[in-house]
């Protein structure tokens, strides 16, 4: 049974008890990420996360990473575009000692000036490894070209000169103006008591105070069918297009999860099946769902050598073709729905995954959305839906396609109708 307590500042905390597992996963989610950056200083909410973790008042950098590896636990962070978490999955028994460890990070970061400069060093590397990764660097290319002028277009980490650029002020500003009370989730699934958890967290949260946090819409690109290719000495050209996705909180959302996990979600989708296991021209290959508060994308992937590259694009819209068409390549609508139930259950017998689950569901519904529910609703999908959706988004002037590795032919559009 889920729980929920609010904060006088309103701190909320949920936590769901899972009395037949060992281990509890804690999270400290701010409903705040790379969307929020200021201009001028892209990749502020992730150097933010890594600064949270180079010492507090209390403990170094190197204590905090050893009181969570003294526990035999796991102690860990991520921004997104829309979020930030802060989580560790410790034994159950170790469960006040890790949360007095990840609550005094998050609470008590000094921010110290010689730390805020090696750690600018450390993101400039990461920034570089993911210039160096493909797979990488075009899912941000490809974001930049799809969400053009949107928040949702700049990459996460940053660039270069952005990060290069923040300074101690700029980080306790972004902090003071964006880590409000109201914004930020305690999540916590595993062996625990609610009880146990809000003593824990009312004492540290409860003093927070409101900060004037700037509201940011996330404008979905007017301009569609845009073609982009990036010269790059690399074997293969890695291929990213994708179309107009669902939001969060579009009830659209639910044919869109059944078409991604046909069109490419598995081994047994049909580009997985056509394109790698029919016709060998990729290793790699899938589609995703990327959702947002306000807008999302629907995209596909692959990687292949140049003299592929028209081929597999090919093959890729003849299968957008076929779902525009009714055909789903011979792949059963019931089993898909089958296979969508399994991964949602297995994810469940995972604490972290719950975890995660829980304060994705407050943050953006304000409420525990059951399996059972989303089972049902998926359930509820039907094949017409799947067409209407294929026909309304699968258009060329609605999808945009950008190529990374050197083409042996320019590609000029999209052979969709």
């Amino acid at each position: 049974m889920v729980k929920t307590t609010v904060l006088d500042n309103g701190v909320r905390i949920v936590s769901e008890k899972m009395s037949e597992v060992r281990s509890v996963s804690l999270g400290i989610w701010v409903s705040v990420g790379s969307t929020s950056d200021p201009p001028k200083c892209a990749g502020m909410a992730h150097i933010v996360e890594h600064m949270l973790f180079k010492g507090t008042h209390k403990r170094s950098a190197v204590q905090i990473a050893q009181g969570i590896d003294a526990l035999g636990g796991v102690l860990n962070a991520q921004t997104a575009k829309e979020y930030t978490v802060y989580y560790t999955r410790v034994l159950d028994e170790y469960v006040e000692k890790a949360a007095d460890v990840l609550f005094d990070l998050f609470l008590n970061s000094v921010i110290a000036p010689e730390e805020l400069d090696k750690e600018r060093k450390v993101v400039l590397q990461e920034i570089r490894m993911t210039e160096d990764t493909p797979d990488d660097y075009i899912t941000d290319l490809f974001s930049e070209n799809f969400f053009q002028d949107s928040p949702l277009g700049a990459p996460i980490l940053g660039t270069i000169e952005t990060v290069s650029s923040i300074e101690r002020k700029d980080v306790f500003n972004f902090l003071s103006s964006f880590y409000s009370p109201s914004s930020i989730i305690i999540s916590a699934v595993g062996n625990l008591e609610h009880d146990a958890l809000v003593a824990l967290v009312r004492p540290r949260f409860n003093g927070l105070t409101s900060a004037a946090v700037e509201s940011k819409t996330a404008t979905f690109p007017s301009i569609g069918g845009k073609v982009r290719s990036y010269n790059k000495d690399i074997e293969q050209v890695h291929i990213t297009l994708g179309t107009i996705g669902s939001s969060m909180l579009d009830e659209a959302r639910w044919p869109y999860i059944v078409l991604n996990t046909m069109l490419g979600g598995s081994m047994s989708s049909m580009l997985f099946q056509e394109v790698r296991e029919k016709l060998g021209l990729a290793y790699s290959i899938y589609s995703y769902l990327s959702s947002y508060r306000e807008c999302g994308v629907l995209a596909m992937y692959a990687a292949t050598t140049p003299r592929y590259v028209k081929q597999t694009i090919d093959v890729i819209v003849k299968q957008l073709e076929m779902l525009k068409h009714g055909d789903f390549g011979g792949i059963s609508l019931n089993d898909v729905k089958t296979q969508i139930k399994g991964n949602l259950l297995l994810s469940r017998e995972s604490t972290s995954n719950r975890m995660s689950s829980l304060a994705k569901n407050e943050m953006y519904y304000g409420r525990d959305i059951s399996i059972e529910e989303v089972i049902q609703k998926i359930q509820d999908v039907k094949a017409e839906a799947l067409v209407a959706l294929a026909e309304e988004i699968f258009q060329s002037s609605k999808i945009t396609l950008v190529t990374l590795g050197k083409l042996q032919e320019d590609i000029e559009s999209l052979p969709l109708s």
